[in-house]
């Protein structure tokens, strides 16, 4: 009996062999599909224009606040306006893309073809590595059968997109003008109201306004202080009313040191004087030895007793005879001035004093009335606080609103440019030939490999010592070489 031969990688050699045609027409039939497809399918070529966003043309002082586009805007208005139904529709009816369907189809067509060729070197609205490039870069494309009018429709794609931003920008800088114009002018309408009803307000509590109670109490202490100098003056008016009231009243009866008028004294001094000298005149005859009998000394002591006499009838006049001589009298006419002159000013402190008075009153119920005034006020002056802030607010946005409408119509500010206008292609994107053809001789070797291990599997034809004995289970006597004819 012989022994089992071992297993030999060469045996791998001998299907290869045997099953070639297996292997190799997959693999002829994969590159001949290949070298079809390439040649069948229909070529697609693909222009780009690259579109950036220009630095402005004025100071940046002059922009600072008015600039158009920041990097947010920016991406806004490339996704927004780039794939619009504004731009699409247009460029549709512009280059007559497909008349026969409708507009709007074919705009959601196109969309989707620049959709899948926009190409964003630096995302916009991130810091760019170079800060003195100045601007910001995208590409957007187009894909078509035939390069020239792809080239044609991307570049009518970039105009349309820049003129379309431009008009938006200067129709969303009008819009914004116009509302602030008329929200400012019904905050104009608002603050004058309220102006009006505060001026109403306070000249209704003028007097109890809050800020003018330091006035109100300097005016209450003023008043006070002014009553206290009144009230002194009253009273010491009052005390010499009094005192001038009691010498008249002594001169009328005749009592009193104040009782005797200029004419009485005057006549009491004569009097009293004659008698003196009667008596001087009489001592001296004395001294002379002239005795008590003496028709000189007798004559001198009668004219003393009759200058007595006269002066005790000047004390003893009538009530009469006295008012007479009051009225004539001018110490007397200048008390009763005095006394008049004294009611008088002591009416007109009087009056001063009530003035004085009322004016404490006044003014205190100012300063009392001042926090209810306050109270009633400070809810309106909040509100006209809040609508001034406000109006300012909005005057300062207005003024910058109308400076970026005057930029966006001047095209001073940051706008989008085409910067690399449309190049007409020179290779198309598809097909691409050594992919297919790689993905053919792949797919061939794969083929080739299953056909030919699935005939060896399917044939049931005995070729080897090792085959026959696992196959029947039976001793192999002896092996005959394949002999070459």
């Amino acid at each position: 009996m012989m022994e089992e031969r071992s297993f030999h990688p060469l045996d791998y050699m001998s299907v290869v062999h045997r099953r070639r045609w297996w292997f190799i027409g997959p693999l002829l039939f994969c590159i001949l599909a290949g070298l079809i497809t390439v040649k069948v399918w229909p070529k697609k070529y693909v222009s780009q224009a690259g579109i950036a966003i220009a630095s402005p043309t004025l100071s940046g002082d002059f922009l600072r606040g008015v600039q158009s586009m920041d990097p947010n805007e920016r991406q806004r208005a490339v996704s927004q306006l780039l794939l619009s139904p504004t731009v699409l529709e247009r460029v549709v009816r512009e280059e007559k893309i497909n008349t026969s369907k409708p507009v709007s189809e074919v705009a959601a067509w196109l969309r989707a073809n620049v959709t899948e060729n926009i190409v964003v070197p630096n995302p916009i609205g991130i810091a760019r590595p170079d800060l003195t490039r100045g601007i910001d870069l995208f590409y957007m494309g187009y894909t078509d059968r035939e390069p020239e009018r792809a080239q044609r429709i991307t570049n009518r794609l970039a105009s349309v997109f820049v003129e379309e931003n431009s008009k938006l920008q200067t129709e969303r800088a009008e819009n914004t003008s116009e509302i602030l114009a008329q929200q400012l002018a019904r905050s104009e309408d608002r603050l004058k109201q309220l102006e009006d009803q505060l001026r109403a307000k306070k000249q209704a509590y003028m007097g109890r306004l809050p800020d003018q109670i330091p006035a109100n109490v300097q005016m209450v202490n003023g008043a006070r202080s002014q009553l206290e100098s009144i009230s002194t003056q009253l009273r010491s008016e009052q005390d010499h009313l009094l005192l001038v009231e009691n010498q008249l009243t002594q001169m009328r009866e005749g009592t009193g040191l104040e009782a005797m008028t200029q004419t009485g004294a005057a006549a009491v001094n004569a009097a009293q004087t004659h008698i003196d000298n009667l008596q001087a005149e009489l001592a001296k005859d004395r001294a002379l030895g002239f005795l008590d009998k003496h028709p000189e000394v007798i004559r001198l002591q009668q004219e003393i007793k009759q200058a007595r006499a006269d002066l005790a009838a000047v004390h003893q006049q009538t009530p009469s005879a006295r008012e007479e001589l009051l009225k004539a009298d001018p110490l007397y006419r200048q008390k009763l001035q005095e006394r008049d002159a004294a009611k008088l000013h002591i009416k007109e402190l009087q009056h001063g004093s009530s003035n004085a008075q009322a004016q404490i009153g006044q003014y205190q119920t100012r300063v009392d009335a001042a926090p209810m005034v306050e109270q009633e006020l400070v809810a309106l002056e909040r509100e006209y606080a809040m609508e001034k802030t406000r109006y300012t607010d909005l005057n300062s946005s207005f003024q910058k609103a109308k400076g970026a409408e005057d930029v966006a119509r001047k095209q001073a500010g940051e706008r989008f440019s085409v910067l690399y206008p449309a190049s007409l292609p020179d290779k198309p994107i598809e097909p691409q030939p050594l992919k297919i053809m790689a993905l053919a001789l792949v797919a061939g070797l794969l083929l080739g490999a299953a056909g030919a291990v699935g005939r060896e599997f399917l044939d049931r034809s005995v070729y080897d010592v090792r085959a026959l004995q696992s196959e029947f289970d039976v001793p192999v006597l002896g092996e005959i070489p394949r002999i070459a004819a």
